[in-house]
């Protein structure tokens, strides 16, 4: 144990993996990894007081899973930890999401993990992966042309409370360890195999490279720690982006888009689509690409578990909408419109100023009878708008300003307590209610925030 746990206990503390009072579900599969995960997780109970289960899933696809259940069920009792267990039909969700056999076993081992995890405060899931996984999946991800969010692969503690703590060490290490002790573990015959892409990467891409760079684990365990570094900043600037502009976190405004850069905007893409499908499964970059491209020449778009619609510069889901509201505003004060997430502010002010934005009006604090009505545009609404003599129907104006026909409801329609119309957002001010007098004392400020 003192060959590897002294350096496991000061990266738990310095990166905080885990801190007092804490659930760690280990993802045990009783292969020489997961063993010797859980004998320095069982050591580091001693300095760091913390609830270890250990929770296995059963794939079902190989003849030896039951007796490699078996074998996990005996271990984990001789141990004395506490053990779940989990299965599900891996070749029917296979066949119902079209992912590969590798991917579909690893999405369902992750869920349920997960979902032990969840029912426990303060719990974290501890995977088994080693700084050599880390260059095998790199080397995958590189073959399939992953962007930053692949090649930064597995990091020592990601999101939905996900610590790696062996990220330390390499296979040689862990072997060295486990070989050291005499300690037991259960050998997947599949290993020795070639039959998934990243056993023929360690079978055999890896020992030849190991010829020409012997430390190629410590260096692309480095790199990927740049990357990560990378796409951890490109990610929060992208999703600072969407939280300044998405619309009811929907619906997006193409033009913002073209104030940044190419690789800017490709991660605004990528983590929309996150947003609206709540993964990003099956989502390459081809389907980025598509969206960023096509959405100034294309109606709409269909990609993996997902519709989105382009019109008039905006992009939004198939089916979206915005829910009809009516409100009563019986003072001056401001009055929020759950339904379109916005604040009408009615402010009374004595002195004349004049309107920056199409989002704020000022009339005559006299024109104003109360209790004001402030409601989603209808068919029939009409007015004279400020400065000319004819009715216009709202509609045409919102049309007229950009505004798809999906979030005509963004531009509220401000009524006068005797039914008049005062202002739709977005527009001008009614004629009837401009000011004449700009030296009057007193008015009412309206503006949409």
């Amino acid at each position: 144990m003192k060959q590897l746990y002294p350096l496991f206990l000061e990266n738990t503390r310095i990166h905080y993996l885990i801190i007092p009072h804490d659930t760690v579900i280990l993802g045990f599969s009783g292969g020489k990894d997961s063993v010797t995960l859980l004998l320095l997780l069982k050591e580091l109970k001693k300095d760091i007081p913390f609830n270890l289960i250990a929770a296995y899933f059963n794939h079902g696809l190989r003849k030896d899973a039951d007796d490699e259940e078996k074998w996990v069920r005996a271990f984990c009792e001789s141990q004395g930890v506490e053990l779940v267990i989990g299965s599900k039909n891996i070749l029917q969700f296979k066949k119902e999401t079209g992912l590969n056999l590798e991917h579909a076993a690893s999405l369902s081992r992750y869920k349920f993990f997960q979902e032990v995890s969840a029912k426990y405060k303060n719990s974290k899931v501890a995977t088994a992966h080693t700084r050599s996984d880390l260059t095998e999946t790199f080397f995958i991800k590189l073959f399939r042309g992953s962007g930053l969010q692949g090649l930064s692969a597995i990091s020592s503690k990601k999101e939905n409370n996900i610590i790696r703590p062996l990220l330390l060490f390499t296979q040689g290490e862990i072997l060295s360890f486990i070989q050291r002790n005499n300690i037991e573990f259960y050998q997947d015959p599949t290993n020795r195999e070639d039959l998934f892409l990243r056993n023929r990467i360690r079978h055999h891409l890896v020992p030849e490279i190991e010829k020409i760079e012997p430390d190629i684990d410590n260096h692309i365990f480095q790199t990927v720690s740049i990357i990560q570094e990378e796409y951890d900043y490109f990610s929060e600037t992208a999703g600072d982006i969407l939280d300044q502009h998405l619309i009811l976190g929907k619906a997006l405004p193409l033009h913002i888009l073209e104030e940044y850069h190419l690789a800017i905007q490709r991660h605004v893409i990528r983590e929309y689509l996150r947003l609206l499908k709540g993964n990003l499964l099956n989502i390459g970059f081809a389907h980025i690409e598509a969206v960023r491209t096509r959405a100034q020449s294309m109606r709409g778009l269909a990609i993996p578990g997902l519709e989105l619609k382009f019109h008039k510069g905006y992009i939004f889901p198939a089916g979206f909408t915005i829910p009809g509201y009516h409100y009563l505003a019986a003072a001056p004060g401001v009055l929020e419109i759950k339904e379109i997430h916005q604040k009408l502010h009615i402010q009374e002010t004595h002195s004349f100023q004049k309107p920056w934005t199409n989002h704020e009006i000022i009339i005559p604090a006299g024109s104003a009878v109360f209790p004001l009505t402030v409601r989603n545009p209808q068919r029939e609404d009409k007015y004279i708008k400020i400065n000319t003599t004819i009715k216009q129907k709202v509609i045409e104006m919102i049309r007229a300003s950009g505004m798809p026909a999906e979030m005509r409801n963004l531009c509220p329609v401000v009524l006068n307590g005797d039914g008049q119309i005062i202002w739709a957002v977005g527009s001008p001010v009614s004629e009837q209610f401009k000011v004449e007098n700009k030296s009057d004392k007193k008015f009412l400020k309206i503006a949409l925030l």
